[in-house]
């Protein structure tokens, strides 16, 4: 009964959080939690298989993608799709997926899972797949140093029964080897794929004898072909990518003689294509399946998406370290032609408070001829614009925007494509206003667009004092800073 009370409390928390516009993508979780503490647990009556995926990048994206090709090939699947990763999050889409009475039964859970939140989830509920992307440094504030993430990850997975898939070219996902579990290995092949090479990059020591590792091919950071006289080294892939080629709709992969073809853009994207191909054949997929699914996936809001904005294509993408930042760089930079880079950056809780990493990224990459214009927006826009100073930068192409529309609307009016880099709270504002910019010229000036009246909360004041309330306020206050949130939405 208490359980059943939780997802009441949870679904009605949630659909009163949206009518006062705060949105409740985890309220319902953390509703839930208040009424039964282990809430997780009760995973096992949403899917018969669970698949965790975490790890600093991908995560969405291999989850949005292995969860699009198990529903394509007929499976039914739970899935915290909008990128809820923290056990609250998790626990909103249990809510969100139990009818009124009882669980609904689904044929895989697949879900994303904060690497900081895995021992606690895996304690609740241990999956049956656990795929480990990589490890770059990440919001230091929250997570501290690599080592002792991974260390606290290790224990939490040496009691269960767990299949892992790991990332055989980084050499911290290979520490998680010496576990006794059942594993796949994915990896690029050397000369699989040219990625551009950095000035600056992660740690490359040895695990075992803290020796710099010897590489015989690097791809980024320090994902590559590594060993150590000690004789830690690559382990051989289960599944490699023998050739990784940008085709116009998306990048291809060509696996163990095999072709697929995919949607996703940006070479990068390689290893969460093969994570997800991995692990939907080792739940019996057939490539043929596997192959169609690829072709008709649709990217996730902010993962390399492009925007008409007139006879221009604008492109965005999501950046929270250095070796993200690095990489969009690198691709943004493939086309010569003449264009504007606004970085959007926010230091709220999902973004990370400890916004340093800028610094890491290799920013003199973008001091290029070909970008007209260098726009600095969101709330740390002036620490973006002295980073770009710091680039060699010419300050007088530097703009400081910290509102993200006014940037976009600035950005507008240059005549050349932009290519944008934003962190997490950045881009569904960002998103918001590029596409509703895509609909206003595809209808032309005489479009006045859509707005929205909020359910306003001042309509809840004879509420907020009544106790039987105070699950909600506390939801509410937990969601974290979102008035600070909310004001990077208005024009």
């Amino acid at each position: 009964m208490k359980t059943q009370l939780a997802i009441w409390a949870g679904k009605t928390a949630g659909t009163l959080s949206q009518i006062m516009g705060y949105g409740g993508s985890t309220i319902p979780g953390v509703v839930a939690r208040k009424l039964d503490g282990k809430f997780l647990r009760h995973l096992r009556k949403n899917a018969r298989s669970i698949i965790y995926i975490t790890g600093t990048n991908g995560k969405t994206t291999t989850a949005n993608l292995i969860t699009h090709l198990l529903e394509s090939s007929g499976k039914t699947v739970i899935a915290n799709r909008e990128g809820s990763n923290m056990v609250t999050g998790i626990s909103a889409t249990m809510v969100r997926n139990a009818p009124i009475i009882g669980w609904m039964m689904n044929d895989v859970a697949v879900l994303e899972v904060d690497e900081a939140s895995l021992p606690k989830a895996v304690l609740e509920c241990p999956p049956d797949y656990l795929i480990l992307t990589n490890f770059f440094r990440d919001q230091l504030d929250r997570y501290g140093e690599i080592d002792i993430l991974i260390q606290k990850m290790k224990d939490c997975l040496k009691s269960i029964n767990v299949k892992l898939i790991l990332n055989a070219d980084d050499p911290f996902v290979h520490r998680f080897s010496d576990l006794r579990k059942e594993m796949i290995y994915v990896g690029l092949s050397a000369n699989a794929c040219r990625f551009h090479s950095y000035n600056m990059g992660e740690s490359k020591y040895c695990p075992n004898c803290q020796r710099e590792l010897s590489y015989s091919y690097i791809h980024f950071g320090q994902l590559g072909h590594y060993y150590c006289s000690c004789g830690f080294q690559r382990p051989q892939p289960t599944i490699s990518a023998e050739k990784v080629f940008q085709g116009k709709k998306g990048i291809h992969l060509i696996l163990d003689g095999e072709k697929y073809p995919t949607t996703l853009m940006g070479k990068y994207n390689a290893y969460n294509a093969i994570f997800a191909i991995s692990v939907c054949k080792a739940l019996g997929m057939e490539s043929k399946a596997i192959r169609k699914g690829l072709m008709s996936y649709q990217k996730a809001d902010g993962r390399m998406q492009e925007f008409s904005i007139g006879n221009e294509t604008w492109k965005l993408n999501l950046v929270k370290n250095p070796a993200g930042g690095n990489v969009t760089l690198a691709e943004f930079f493939q086309s010569k032609e003449k264009k504007q880079l606004i970085f959007c950056l926010n230091d709220l809780l999902a973004d990370g408070e400890d916004i340093s990493w800028i610094w890491d990224i290799d920013m003199e990459l973008a001091n290029q001829e070909e970008v007209e214009v260098f726009i600095a927006s969101g709330k740390r826009a002036y620490d973006v614009a002295l980073r770009l100073k710091y680039a060699g930068i010419d300050e007088k192409k530097i703009i400081i925007l910290t509102n993200l529309k006014q940037a976009v609307l600035y950005a507008k009016r240059m005549g050349f494509p932009a290519y944008i880099m934003a962190t997490y709270t950045c881009l569904s504002p960002l998103v918001t206003t590029l596409t509703g910019e895509e609909e206003m010229l595809k209808k032309g000036d005489g479009y006045f667009g859509t707005f929205t009246i909020p359910f306003l909360p001042r309509h809840f004041k004879p509420l907020r004092g009544q106790r039987k309330y105070y699950l909600l306020k506390e939801a509410v206050r937990m969601e974290g800073n979102l008035s600070s949130y909310r004001r990077n939405q208005e024009p």
